[in-house]
């Protein structure tokens, strides 16, 4: 990480930060739809257990990292939340 000393360069670090985290929230969101496609029972898109999962193993790579821990929670809740309504979305599409 490196150390700015002025706000432009912070402005400029979070850009750049923001070109890698978009396209791979693009490709987590192709696998959402992919998954909206092939469950083949809708009571199956929400799935406690595997929203515990996905929050446990990012919590642990934020705690590997030294990270916030409620930060890195608070934000993988909120984008599993969205991504299960979407899967939703698609799963009455591709079901009707």
């Amino acid at each position: 990480m490196k150390s700015c000393k002025n706000m432009t360069e912070v402005r400029e670090e979070i850009d750049r930060v923001d070109r890698l985290i978009v396209p791979l929230l693009l490709e987590r969101l192709e696998y959402i739809k992919q998954a909206g496609g092939i469950k083949t029972d809708r009571d199956t898109v929400r799935d406690e257990w595997r929203v515990e999962d996905v929050v446990s193993k990012a919590k642990g790579t934020a705690q590997n990292l030294s990270g916030d821990i409620t930060y890195i929670e608070d934000i993988y809740r909120h984008l599993i939340e969205w991504s299960i309504n979407h899967e939703f979305g698609v799963w009455d599409k591709e079901h009707q």
